[in-house]
């Protein structure tokens, strides 16, 4: 399987919610990093998985232009979703019941680095106005400025 087949099927399982497929893709040392306050390990990486499907059932990555270069993978993100479950994917801010509201994200630009046919670092990259603080804003429940 190629380095891009290896992120397409990442990208599949998390939008699925699919924490045993995503977990058999990851490193045990995988770093997350980019949309959240601080970077996620690989259990904090599922757990944000799993709070995800939750709150967006239907998430897609409407993922393109994906490139490989030796172990690095580099894709866009048009992220889309209904809010039909809670929102909750930030600890310490309170859990945002469902809304039915949908949501359309400004596109990411996401890069992988790959060891060993495996997912070990995923690097977010989001516009101003982008990412988690923007599906929280588009549900209507933004997040409060630091």
């Amino acid at each position: 399987m190629s380095n891009i087949e290896i992120v397409k099927r990442g990208m599949q399982a998390f939008a699925a919610g699919d924490v045993a497929t995503l977990e058999s893709l990851l490193t045990d040392d995988f770093i997350f990093s980019g949309p959240t306050p601080q970077p996620l390990h690989k259990a904090e990486f599922l757990g944000l998985c799993q709070a995800n499907h939750t709150a967006f059932p239907d998430f897609d990555f409407h993922a393109s232009d994906f490139q490989e270069n030796g172990d690095i993978v580099t894709t866009s993100a048009a992220i889309t979703g209904t809010h039909l479950g809670t929102l909750a994917l930030i600890p310490g801010v309170p859990p945002v019941p469902a809304t039915g509201k949908r949501i359309h994200l400004p596109e990411d630009h996401l890069t992988y680095t790959m060891r060993d046919g495996k997912l070990a670092k995923l690097d977010v990259v989001s516009p101003p106005g982008g990412s988690i603080p923007a599906a929280y804003a588009q549900v209507g429940a933004p997040l409060p400025m630091p």
